[in-house]
């Protein structure tokens, strides 16, 4: 192995300078791509190693990019793009006078506990779970903005079986993804 070229001394300050959040600059990138600065020549938290790891990167996730131009990194990795939260909506019942309620643009989180009270809601119906069951595991949850879950199993079942009556659609979903 070729012993390592001697750093010039303005190129040497600025690599071995404490990294920051923000990008390194180009002159290490640059640098970092002719094959000047390395991971061998270059310390841990520095901003010549980052430059270094900043390629490295770039050189990884760039076949992807070129594959799926039009998402973004978060989007490659599983995360959800955001048109599809702006047109997902559920419904779910609350603890007020009206509990029937639409969810409008929740998140993925909120999405999956009003799913889970909704499976609890179709057991109960179905006589699955026992009524003190039901409270008891939807009683303690948390709120979902700012307003509680319908706990009382005889509440839930009279507004199910009156949507049911009216003909009116006792439970709605829309996953906001193309069909």
């Amino acid at each position: 192995m070729a012993p390592r070229p001697d750093l010039p001394r303005s190129l040497r300050r600025s690599a071995d300078a404490r990294a920051v959040r923000a990008a390194p600059p180009d002159h290490l990138i640059s640098a970092a791509a002719a094959g000047i600065l390395t991971r061998a020549n270059t310390e841990p938290g520095t901003r010549g190693r980052q430059a270094v790891d900043r390629l490295t990167y770039q050189r990884r996730t760039s076949p992807i990019k070129r594959k799926y131009p039009d998402q973004k990194a978060r989007e490659l990795v599983g995360h959800e793009q955001a048109s599809v939260r702006e047109h997902r909506s559920i419904s779910v019942l609350f603890d007020r006078p009206a509990p029937y309620g639409v969810l409008e643009q929740p998140t993925r989180g909120e999405a999956w506990r009003a799913g889970r009270y909704l499976n609890l809601t179709r057991l109960l119906a179905q006589g699955k779970i026992t009524p003190q069951a039901f409270r008891h595991r939807v009683a303690g949850w948390a709120p979902i903005r700012g307003e509680n879950f319908l706990a009382d199993p005889d509440r839930v079942l009279a507004v199910l079986e009156a949507r049911r009556a009216t003909g009116l659609e006792v439970f709605e979903y829309q996953s906001g993804r193309p069909a």
